[in-house]
């Protein structure tokens, strides 16, 4: 007859076999890259490793600790979907966060250089990002993962990596993943991307994407963006947290390209009637405290193309991979005539020529004003409906 003692010791004994099961298979498929471990093929595991905001976040803040790329890429959304790297590059590695906050990719940065076969960073600089709410970490688990003593970090990383059965399921894609062989997995990719591709996907760039985007969901896309600018006030802190991240990259011997996203001209139109162009100018100048930088933004530049962008604000992979091989030196003369349109929307501006830059961009805003485009319209309706006092047009 079994005793309440043994029945208790049994169950115990399978609690700790069910958790060492899930733990070896989480250990073995690493999904998400927090072990220097090699037994299953690191390409199989980039269809499940950021299906989500959530998976993206434990990912990225556990292999910028173990990965030794020589090239970093960082930034938000943007910089994320907008230059997308395979997992399996081992030499380029996109660290990137949707919705990223400046302390967030301090963070990232601080963990990187670490790293000796760091060469350079990267880092596309978002707006938004230097607004006063925007100060600090956006969630405390991405904190803890970056930021965290070693003893919590390791307590953390434990239970998200081999004891989660978020992590299971992800495992089990890789498996099966691996199961079916290289044979089924697409090829890979260089980063970046080869002439020819970029050639080919910047045809087909006019299939979908913004310009194919029906009003309502226009809008709703719309909505978040006029809500920030309504209300952004420039953080002075936020620039010299930023100066200090630069500084911080240069320190360890690497170097650091900054550049500023192309936006869409939805964008442009919130930032423009919320009243917050010259503040967006303003930021541009201050930017320099950090050093140069590639400005990709701005009127009569990418916001005439609305088939360059996913929507109001991402621009396509294939845009991304031309602004990439202009900041590595890399040639782009056949990559189509598309673009040479983004090859020369790129201006390096410096502390000599940023006066001349910022009244040519005023100049272009002046002369965009009477253009016929509907989210001039729809901004204005919107910032009407929610009873904005922002100056429009």
């Amino acid at each position: 007859m079994t005793t309440p003692a043994r029945r208790l010791r049994l169950m115990f004994g399978c609690l700790l076999i069910f958790l060492a099961t899930i733990a070896a298979v989480n250990w073995v498929a690493n999904p998400y890259g927090a072990w220097r471990i090699a037994v299953v093929d690191r390409a199989y595991r980039d269809a499940p490793a950021r299906t989500n905001e959530a998976n993206e976040r434990v990912t990225t803040a556990y292999r910028v600790r173990v990965e030794e790329p020589t090239t970093m890429l960082v930034g938000s959304s943007r910089v994320l979907l907008g230059m997308p790297v395979e997992e399996s590059s081992p030499d380029v590695f996109n660290a990137s966060l949707s919705g990223a906050s400046l302390a967030e990719i301090a963070a990232v940065l601080q963990l990187a250089v670490a790293n000796p076969r760091l060469r350079r960073v990267v880092w596309g600089v978002d707006f938004y990002t230097f607004d006063e709410r925007f100060i600090g970490f956006r969630h405390p688990e991405t904190r803890l993962r970056l930021e965290g003593d070693e003893r919590r970090f390791m307590v953390l990383s434990v239970k998200e990596t081999l004891l989660s059965m978020r992590a299971l399921e992800d495992s089990r894609e890789i498996l099966l993943r691996a199961f079916g062989g290289r044979k089924k997995l697409p090829p890979p990719v260089p980063v970046p991307w080869p002439e020819e591709l970029i050639r080919e996907r910047l045809v087909q760039a006019g299939q979908a994407g913004l310009n194919g985007t029906d009003d309502a969901l226009l809008k709703l896309q719309l909505t978040p963006w006029i809500a920030n600018y309504s209300a952004y006030r420039l953080s002075e802190p936020q620039v010299s947290l930023m100066q200090r991240a630069v500084k911080t990259v240069e320190q360890s011997g690497a170097a650091i390209i900054l550049f500023i996203p192309p936006l869409s001209s939805c964008e442009l139109e919130a930032i423009e009637q919320t009243g917050q162009w010259q503040t967006f100018q303003h930021w541009k100048r201050e930017l320099l405290a950090a050093g140069p930088y590639w400005d990709f933004s701005g009127y009569g530049k990418l916001e005439r193309a609305d088939s360059l962008f996913l929507d109001v604000p991402h621009f396509k992979p294939a845009v991304g991979q031309v602004i990439l091989r202009r900041l590595l030196g890399e040639d782009c003369s056949q990559c189509g005539e598309m673009a040479g349109l983004i090859w020369d929307a790129g201006v390096l501006v410096d502390t000599t020529t940023v006066d001349q830059y910022l009244t040519r961009q005023d100049a272009t805003r002046t002369d965009s004003m009477g253009r016929d485009h509907r989210c001039v319209g729809m901004v204005k309706e919107m910032l009407r409906a929610h009873g904005s006092d922002a100056a429009g047009r």
